[in-house]
C-alpha cells in the first residue's frame, strides 16, 4: 500500500520549491519613467465610448417592423479581401508569468510590432508591473461591424509581441488578432534558462483570429 502525503506534507513541500525558485530567479532592473513608452498615435482606452460606438439604434416605436427577406443562396461566394486598417482601435495587453505559472514577471521587457512593407513599425516598448502585466496598448484595428459579414477574410489586424526577461529564454508570439472596439490579453508562458542554455534561442508560437466568418 502506498503512502500517500497528507496536505500538511505537501504544503510544506510547495512552499520549499517556492523559495528554490525565488532564489534561482535573478532580480530584475529598476524600471524608469523613460523605459515605457506607448504610440500616441491612438487613444487610451474608454470603455463607454467603445460601447457607445458599437451599441445599436435604438428601436423607433412608430415604425412596424418589417419582415425580413430570405437571402438568396449563393453556391460560390466570394471572399471580401481583408481590410486595411482605419479608424477604429482594439487593445492589448501582455500577462508574462513563469511556465509552470507560479509567478508572474516582473520587469519582463515587452515590444510590440506589426509588418509595414519590408519593416516593422514598432507600437509599445513597455515593461510588466510586479503583477505581470503591461499596460493595455491602443492599437489601429478595423470596424468591428465585419464580424458580423459572412466572407470576410481577416476582420481584425494582427500584431507580433516579443518578451524578453533576465533569466528567461525570450519568446515571440506572432499573428495576434485584435478586433475593433475589442480587448484581447495575450499570455506569454516563459521558461528559465538552464545552465548552459542559449540565451539567444528565441521561442517563436503563431496565434490567429478564425478566417472567413
Amino acid at each position: 500500500m502506498k503512502n500517500t502525503p497528507d496536505n500538511h506534507t505537501m504544503e510544506a513541500y510547495r512552499r520549499q520549491m517556492m523559495e528554490m525558485y525565488r532564489q534561482a530567479t535573478p532580480t530584475p532592473s529598476p524600471i524608469t519613467a523613460e523605459d515605457n513608452w506607448l504610440d500616441s498615435r491612438y487613444p487610451e482606452p474608454n470603455i463607454e465610448r467603445d460601447r457607445a460606438a458599437i451599441a445599436p439604434p435604438p428601436p423607433d416605436p412608430e415604425s412596424e417592423p418589417q419582415p425580413t427577406p430570405e437571402p438568396e443562396p449563393q453556391p460560390n461566394p466570394t471572399p471580401t479581401p481583408a481590410p486595411e486598417p482605419a479608424d477604429f482601435v482594439g487593445y492589448l495587453r501582455v500577462f508574462a508569468f513563469t511556465g509552470s505559472g507560479a509567478e508572474p514577471i516582473v520587469g519582463a521587457r515587452v515590444v510590440v510590432t506589426r509588418p509595414d512593407g519590408n519593416e516593422q513599425t514598432v507600437y509599445a516598448n513597455l515593461t510588466t508591473d510586479r503583477d505581470g502585466f503591461t499596460p493595455v496598448i491602443a492599437l489601429p484595428s478595423v470596424d468591428p461591424a465585419l464580424t458580423l459579414r459572412p466572407g470576410t477574410v481577416q476582420p481584425y489586424v494582427t500584431y507580433a509581441v516579443r518578451v524578453t526577461a533576465d533569466g528567461f529564454q525570450p519568446i515571440e508570439h506572432n499573428n495576434i488578432p485584435v478586433y475593433g472596439n475589442n480587448y484581447v490579453t495575450q499570455p506569454v508562458a516563459m521558461t528559465p534558462i538552464l545552465p548552459g542554455g542559449d540565451a539567444d534561442n528565441t521561442q517563436e508560437f503563431t496565434s490567429g483570429g478564425p478566417a472567413n466568418l
